[in-house]
């Protein structure tokens, strides 16, 4: 009996995750870390990624969908 709710839960646990991973949506900008003693950017380093990041994403917006010929 045991044994049968561990499957269960293990079943009902997959079907979860496989249903947030399905969805799809803009990811976000995890920037490194940009003060402290064992900072891995600058700010500005920081302050230009999201800059390049706007740029790619308006970019890909712009850009027209190929669709095939039916």
């Amino acid at each position: 009996m045991n044994t049968f709710f561990i499957r269960l839960i293990s079943v009902g646990t997959a079907i979860v995750l496989t249903a947030c991973s399905s969805i799809e949506g803009p990811r976000p900008n995890i920037l490194p870390l940009d003060h402290g003693p064992h900072a891995q950017a600058t700010p500005w380093q920081n302050q230009q990624r999201l800059m390049h990041a706007e740029q790619h994403a308006k970019a890909v917006s712009q850009e027209p969908t190929l669709k095939p010929n039916a």
